[in-house]
């Protein structure tokens, strides 16, 4: 004497045999979700995400990323620096004449300085800015948005230390209001 449950389900032309095997899923009630699968970090992510707690590596990362990032800015402004003007900013038609190697030559002198240029000053910026960041972080041992916001000030602050007073405490709420405008609208906060 065989039960229903003894005999196999009929499967349509249009389930895989897959689907016909797989017992049938409960629904679950609205906002829950089914369980998945945890998998333990490897040793190698492990490692991967110590280091980038680390000040120093951090530091260092954010210079040679804001180094590169201000090197390929002073390649774009560089190039642009003489649209419609002479090398040395007079109109072209004010210029004596020059051959095109000359010209090519100072256009190449002239984005490389302002490469270099941006390419210090931005990774001085970026290194400031995550240097600080973290060690405020430590300190505070919060993981929150008053963290980026703290280090954008004290970044200012640095930044615009040879002005004086004024001109710090102006480098120090702007780059904090940027530092918050950025964290709010990437969604950190």
């Amino acid at each position: 004497m065989s039960t229903s449950s003894d005999v196999p389900e009929a499967v349509s032309p249009s389930q895989s045999t897959e689907e016909a095997s797989a017992p049938p899923q409960k629904k679950l009630p609205p906002g829950l979700r089914p369980y998945a699968k945890f998998e333990l970090p490897t040793a190698e992510q492990m490692a991967a995400e110590e280091s980038m707690n680390n000040c120093a590596v951090r530091t260092v990362l954010s210079l040679f990323m804001g180094a590169g990032l201000g090197a390929m800015f002073g390649v774009f402004m560089g190039t642009m620096d003489g649209a419609g003007l002479g090398i040395d900013g007079r109109l072209a038609g004010d210029q004596p004449k020059q051959n095109v190697r000359q010209i090519m030559k100072d256009m190449a002198r002239n984005t490389g300085a302002r490469s270099w240029s941006y390419a210090k000053g931005f990774g001085a910026m970026g290194a400031l800015f995550a240097g600080s960041e973290c060690v405020i972080e430590k300190v505070r041992a919060k993981h929150d948005m008053y963290n980026s916001v703290y280090a954008g000030c004290t970044a200012g602050a640095i930044l615009a230390h040879s002005g004086g007073p004024k001109a710090m405490a102006v480098g120090c709420s702007t780059f904090a209001a940027f530092s918050a405008a950025i964290d709010y609208f990437m969604g950190h906060h």
